[in-house]
C-alpha cells in the first residue's frame, strides 16, 4: 500500500517504522526540519518538510495516489483539515487522530461526517481500552472488540459450581442479543449447539455486547466473585475513559488526579467511581488511599516520570 504519513513525531515516527515493517510504501510530512532529517536517517521511507495543511505540499507528497492517509500531527485542527483535503484531493482512505472530546461529541456537531473524514482516531481511548481488556479479563482470558468496540467475543473459562453446567444451551435462557459461539473441551472445538451443554474446565466464546456479557458471566465462572479493586492514578482522557469502561458492579474504581478543576468533571460523570484530588506521586497520598490492598494500580498521567513514580 502507499500510505502518506502527515506528522513525525513519537506517533508518526513509530507508525511509520510500523509500516515499514510490513514492507508499504510510506511518504512522511512534517513541518520540523529536524523531525524529517530523523526519519530519513532511521528509516527506509520518502520524507519532505511542509505544512500538513497545504494543499501544494499534499501534492508534492504524491496524494493523488496514496491507499491511505494518516493525519496524525499533535494539532487536532490540522489532522482534521489535512484528513479532510486529502480526501478531496483522491487520497482512497483518511484517518485523523483527534484528542479533544468535542471532536468525538456527536451530540453538537460530526465533525467526522462534515469533513469526510473515513476515522477519527483517539489514541487515549485505544490504550484505555486496551488497558480494560486486561484489567477485566486478566490472564489467559481472550477478548476481542469487533464495530469499533459495539460488539464483544469474549473467552470465558467455565468454573466447578455454576447453574449452567450440564444445561442444554436453548435452556439456559441467554439474553436475546449474547450467542455462545464455540466450545473447547480436551483438545477439541466445535461450533456450539442450541443441545449442547458445558462442563467445568470449558472454554466458551460468548459473543454479544460487553454490557449483556457482564450479566451472563457469572453464570458460568463464580458467582461470588469479589469485586476487583482498581486505583487509577490520572485523571486525563484516558483515566477518564477506562474509569468509565470499569465502572460496573465488578469493579471498585478509585481515580485520583490533582486537578480541583478536573476533579469536579470526572466525579460528575463518573457516578460510581470514587474521585479523590491528590498526588499520586506521594506515598503519603497512596498510603492513606489504601492502594496497597488495590487488586490493580494504573498509572496514565500522561507524565512517564511520574508514571514510573507511582
Amino acid at each position: 500500500m502507499r500510505i502518506l504519513t502527515l506528522g513525525a513525531g513519537t506517533v508518526g515516527t513509530w507508525i511509520a517504522e510500523l509500516l515499514c515493517q510490513h514492507r508499504h510504501s510510506v511518504t512522511v510530512v512534517d513541518s520540523d526540519p529536524r523531525h524529517v532529517r530523523r526519519v530519513k536517517e532511521e528509516l527506509d521511507v520518502r520524507a519532505m518538510v511542509g505544512s500538513a495543511s497545504q494543499s501544494s505540499v499534499l501534492f508534492q507528497a504524491d496524494v493523488l495516489g496514496a491507499d491511505l492517509c494518516l493525519a496524525v500531527t499533535g494539532d487536532d485542527e490540522v489532522n482534521l483539515v489535512a484528513a479532510s483535503m486529502a480526501k478531496a484531493m483522491g487520497a482512497r482512505r483518511t484517518i485523523a487522530r483527534v484528542y479533544a472530546p468535542v471532536f468525538r461529541d456527536l451530540s453538537t456537531f460530526d465533525y467526522q461526517r462534515h469533513f469526510n473524514i473515513d476515522r477519527l482516531l483517539s489514541l487515549e481511548h485505544l490504550t484505555a481500552s486496551e488497558l480494560a481488556r486486561g484489567i477485566r479479563n486478566p490472564g489467559e482470558v481472550v477478548v476481542e472488540n469487533f464495530a469499533r468496540g459495539a460488539l464483544e467475543v469474549q473467552e470465558v473459562l467455565v468454573g466447578e459450581k455454576t447453574s449452567a453446567t450440564g444445561v442444554p444451551l436453548r435452556s439456559l435462557g441467554l439474553p436475546p442479543r449474547v450467542r455462545i459461539g464455540s466450545i473447547a473441551r480436551a483438545g477439541r472445538v466445535w461450533i456450539a449447539g442450541a443441545e449442547d451443554s458445558v462442563q467445568a474446565g470449558d472454554r466458551i466464546t460468548l459473543i454479544g455486547r460487553r454490557d449483556d456479557i457482564d450479566q451472563v458471566k457469572d453464570w458460568f465462572s463464580r458467582a461470588t466473585a469479589p469485586k476487583v479493586g482498581v486505583v487509577i492514578a490520572g485523571g486525563g482522557e484516558t483515566g477518564y475513559h477506562l474509569a468509565r469502561t470499569l465502572e460496573s458492579e465488578h469493579f471498585a474504581v478509585l481515580l485520583m488526579d490533582e486537578s480541583h478543576e478536573r476533579c469536579e468533571f470526572l466525579a460528575h460523570h463518573l457516578k460510581h467511581v470514587t474521585v479523590v484530588q491528590a498526588d499520586a506521586t506521594r506515598r503519603s497520598v497512596l498510603e492513606e488511599e489504601r492502594v496497597g490492598s488495590a487488586d490493580v494500580f494504573v498509572a496514565c498521567t500522561g507524565d512517564d516520570e511520574n508514571n514510573i513514580m507511582a
